[in-house]
């Protein structure tokens, strides 16, 4: 495994962390409780530290805090009765779609990641059929 794909490995177990200290913060009630949220910041801050090493900050910070803020709205509809609005939900799922462009978009996938999906996808060929039916040459 590569040291970019295991630290997006950590920017998303970080982001998971996140949604239940943050979580924590506002229903923790016992000592337990708090210290386990103590622990979650902890736990998501370094892995997100470490994570930035090996990935663009800019990118990294806006997946794990994206990846973190919809999953608390989800969660607090799903487990503490929050009101489920549908616009909620939408704006979730732009901005989750938002956040998995910006892992695409990450320089380290430039260009390996796209030559390999373009590749596992047929995509080339497809282009080469489109190029040599409208005659355009390499």
């Amino acid at each position: 495994m590569s040291r970019a794909n295991f630290s997006w490995i950590l920017i998303i177990a970080g982001a998971v962390v996140e949604i239940f200290w943050v979580s924590g913060l506002k229903h923790a009630d016992t000592p337990l409780l708090y210290g386990l949220t103590i622990l979650g910041v902890i736990f998501s801050f370094s892995s997100m530290l470490i994570a930035c090493k090996h990935i663009e900050v800019s990118v990294a910070y806006a997946v794990f805090v994206g990846l973190g803020a919809g999953g608390v709205v989800l969660s607090e509809m799903l487990f503490f009765n929050e009101p489920f609005l549908a616009i909620k939900v939408s704006l979730i799922a732009v901005l989750i779609l938002a956040v998995i462009g910006l892992k695409f978009s990450s320089k380290e996938n430039d260009d390996k990641a796209t030559s390999k999906i373009s590749k596992e996808l047929g995509i080339d060929e497809i282009e080469a059929d489109i190029n040599e039916f409208i005659g355009v040459q390499k």
